[in-house]
């Protein structure tokens, strides 16, 4: 088998989960392979580029905000690491009705696991964000800490 290159592992598809998952096993000494039909960081990808965030919010899911939170300490120390600027922290703002049990769901969950947040009723919202008409919406939850990838 002169040649032929070989590896422990083969992941398949190299947006940011795949990405991720090659990393952490080629950091635990695995040989691995990461293989996308369209090469890294395409336009087609469903999971990367400028557009994605990295958010805490997920209902009453709490599950999925614990896993948020440790991913996002990783994430923070990958982009150290890789000293290029591809993390900016944004924070993220959740809009709803006066009735919106999604965003009381999620606020409870944020409050839970201790993640940083504001509430904002409607005059808060139009005082902090005099250019966004709020006419639908009228409260929302605002976590800090988070933010998007991409290098602008």
């Amino acid at each position: 088998m002169s040649g032929q290159k070989t590896c422990d592992v083969a992941v398949i598809g190299a947006g940011v989960f795949g990405a991720w998952t090659a990393w952490h096993l080629a950091k635990r000494g695995q040989r691995v392979v990461l293989i996308d039909a369209y090469g890294p960081a395409h336009s087609r990808a469903s999971s990367g580029g400028e557009s994605r965030i990295i958010r805490m919010g997920y209902g009453a899911d709490e599950l999925y905000t614990l896993w948020a939170q440790q991913s996002l300490e990783q994430w923070k120390s990958f982009f150290v690491a890789s000293k290029v600027p591809l993390f900016h922290e944004t924070g993220v703002l959740w809009l709803g009705g006066e009735d919106d049990s999604q965003l009381r769901r999620t606020s409870a969950t944020l409050r839970r696991c201790k993640v940083p947040f504001e509430e904002f009723d409607r005059a808060a919202l139009e005082r902090k964000y005099p250019q966004v008409s709020f006419e639908e919406q009228c409260s929302g939850p605002q976590a800090s800490g988070i933010g998007k990838t991409g290098t602008g």
